[in-house]
């Protein structure tokens, strides 16, 4: 097993009584024994610590956030409903459900109405009434221009 042939690559040249190959072999004879003795010694053994938790991967800073917005536009939703709820409560019966769409051309004319608080068959008699003034107002405007007298225009 230790011949001579597996230390031929050693110095040829000995210049110290240490260099020689078989005070080598020794030392490395004692070295594979020690080592050896050593493995037979150690147990194995089962690695039962947790693994290294670092603070990014718990603490997520991005999740955190987007969940905070989530709950405070939740929040703030609820808290616009209890004020309607509440200012439902305390005013007297009203309709809420009318549709408050109201085109360009008769919304100032329906404000002043909306303005005050009357049933919808009085809030609709006014507004036609209104519409009507502006529709006499208009022809009469109208009736009081003479017709344009164009002066190329062949007759």
């Amino acid at each position: 097993m230790y011949n001579s042939l597996d230390y031929l690559a050693y110095p040829v040249i000995v210049s110290n009584h240490r260099q020689t190959t078989t005070f080598r072999k020794r030392l490395d004879l004692g070295n594979y024994i020690s080592h050896k003795n050593r493995i037979e010694i150690v147990k194995p053994t089962v690695d039962t610590k947790p693994p290294a938790a670092h603070a990014h991967y718990i603490l997520q800073m991005r999740k955190l956030q987007s969940e905070q917005k989530r709950i405070d536009k939740i929040e703030h939703e609820n808290k616009q409903l209890c004020q309607k709820i509440a200012n439902a409560h305390r005013g007297p019966a009203q309709v809420d459900c009318w549709n408050e769409y109201f085109s360009k051309r008769n919304q100032d004319v329906t404000s002043e109405i909306q303005q005050g608080t009357f049933s919808p068959e009085i809030n609709r008699l006014l507004t036609t009434e209104k519409i009507q003034e502006e529709a006499l107002g208009c022809r009469s405007r109208l009736e009081s221009q003479s017709t344009p007298h164009w002066p190329d225009a062949q007759s």
